[in-house]
């Protein structure tokens, strides 16, 4: 994790050569954080995802890295739409005059139909150094009913020596990240 003030750049080249952390493949231990956060941004008429519609505006948004406001968290990318290998830089501003910045690798890309509709999305795995240990997929659904959902699924356990001490602050920070991207995607498929 690096620690920068308002006005520094992020580097995200220092975080491409870093492996994952050693265990993330394994999945999750018994213990680690699990959490599902789910919310319903749209409706849609059924059949294909309109163009301009809530599902495509999320599904942008969360294929770009746009998921959270920009006031706590901001994306740092060499490219957008992400793609599998991708990193993707965190700059965490929810801290006032110092911004906490840590990466996680793409594992998984998904842009279409699915059995129950229509999905699009991603995984990422945390790289060493970044605060949490763990894994975390953000989608948007579209279910044949014409529903459009968003949600964020992942498991972690901490990650660093100061995650381990501040386990508390850690993962108020989390679930902090966790409402706020799910309030910004709603603002986005809103098209506000």
């Amino acid at each position: 994790m690096d620690l920068l003030l308002p006005t520094m750049a992020a580097h995200l080249a220092r975080w491409e050569a870093r492996p994952f952390h050693d265990t993330v493949a394994l999945g999750p231990a018994p213990g680690d954080k699990r959490d599902v956060y789910t919310r319903r941004i749209g409706h849609e008429p059924q059949g294909a995802p309109a163009a301009d519609g809530p599902y495509r505006r999320a599904a942008d948004a969360i294929l770009g890295y746009r998921i959270f406001p920009d006031s706590v968290i901001a994306g740092v990318l060499r490219r957008a739409p992400v793609h599998v290998g991708d990193t993707v830089g965190i700059r965490y501003r929810g801290l006032g005059l110092v911004h906490l910045f840590f990466a996680a690798r793409v594992v998984a890309v998904f842009d279409g139909p699915d059995a129950g509709g229509w999905r699009a999305g991603f995984t990422y795995r945390t790289l060493r150094g970044h605060p949490e240990l763990g894994e975390e997929t953000f989608a948007v659904t579209r279910r044949a009913t014409g529903e459009v959902e968003v949600s964020l699924t992942a498991w972690s356990r901490p990650g660093t020596w100061l995650a381990r001490l501040l386990p508390f602050v850690v993962r108020f920070l989390q679930v902090r990240g966790s409402r706020a991207a799910l309030t910004n995607l709603a603002a986005v498929a809103a098209n506000r």
